[in-house]
Formats: C-alpha cells, sequence, structure tokens
C-alpha cells in the first residue's frame, strides 16, 4: 500500500477513485479559490460548479455559504449543477455529460471576443438541455 503512511483520503465515487490530503475537500479548494481572487481585487462575476458525485455536494454548500458572506463585494450569481437528476444541493442540473460539454461550448463561444465589424449574435440554451 503506497500510501499506508501518508495523510491521505482513499474515497471510492461513480467510475472513480479520489484520492486527496485529509482535510482537503473540494468545498474548501473553492472556498480558497474565490478567497484569492477576492485578495487578487478580482472578484468573480459569477461561480460556475459542476459536479455527479456526493463529494460534489460539499463544494456546492461551500459555494452557497462562501458568497453570502460579508468578504465579497458583492454576491456572484451561483450556477451549481449535477449531473443527472437526483437530490442535490445544487440548483440546476444537467442530463449528462454531452449536456456538460454543449453548456461549456456555448459559453466559450459566448465569451469570445468579437471583431468590431462582425454582427453579434445571441446564444440561446433553450434547446441545449
Amino acid at each position: 500500500n503506497v500510501l499506508a503512511n501518508e495523510p491521505a483520503v482513499v474515497s471510492r465515487g461513480q467510475q472513480i477513485v479520489e484520492v486527496k490530503p485529509q482535510g482537503v475537500s473540494k468545498g474548501l479548494v473553492a472556498e480558497r479559490i474565490l478567497s484569492i481572487m477576492v485578495s487578487n481585487g478580482k472578484p468573480p462575476d459569477f461561480v460556475m460548479c459542476i459536479g455527479d458525485d456526493r463529494s460534489d455536494e460539499d463544494m456546492f454548500e461551500s459555494i452557497l455559504s462562501t458568497v453570502s458572506a460579508p468578504t465579497l463585494p458583492a454576491a456572484p450569481e451561483i450556477f451549481a449543477c449535477t449531473v443527472g437528476q437526483k437530490p442535490s444541493r445544487a440548483k440546476y442540473y444537467l442530463d449528462d455529460s454531452a449536456d456538460v460539454v454543449r453548456l461549456l461550448h456555448g459559453l466559450a463561444s459566448a465569451s469570445n471576443p468579437k471583431p468590431r465589424h462582425t454582427a453579434q449574435f445571441q446564444v440561446s440554451f433553450d434547446n441545449a438541455f
């Protein structure tokens, strides 16, 4: 056992094995990222978290509590999405990983800078889900 003497936690999830240092969770990492962004004077406009596992619930909960904390100058919009319909702290869900990819492609294309001489197009996700 390679990790027998290391302060690590090994967990099994949906088709994954997760190995992480003791005391670290996705929620703590998300909180730390937000804290660093605020400290650098660049608070997020929005926060998107997507997950399909029980361990993602800690992240959803942490994000929801962190953004309502008084340390943020303005509460960003939160998009917590679970993959698959199931009980979750996430407000939104996507049916499957293909929906996740479509969403990310849509966000990326909407975020790409457009040359000034081209027309602007409205992006809609109405039929994507």
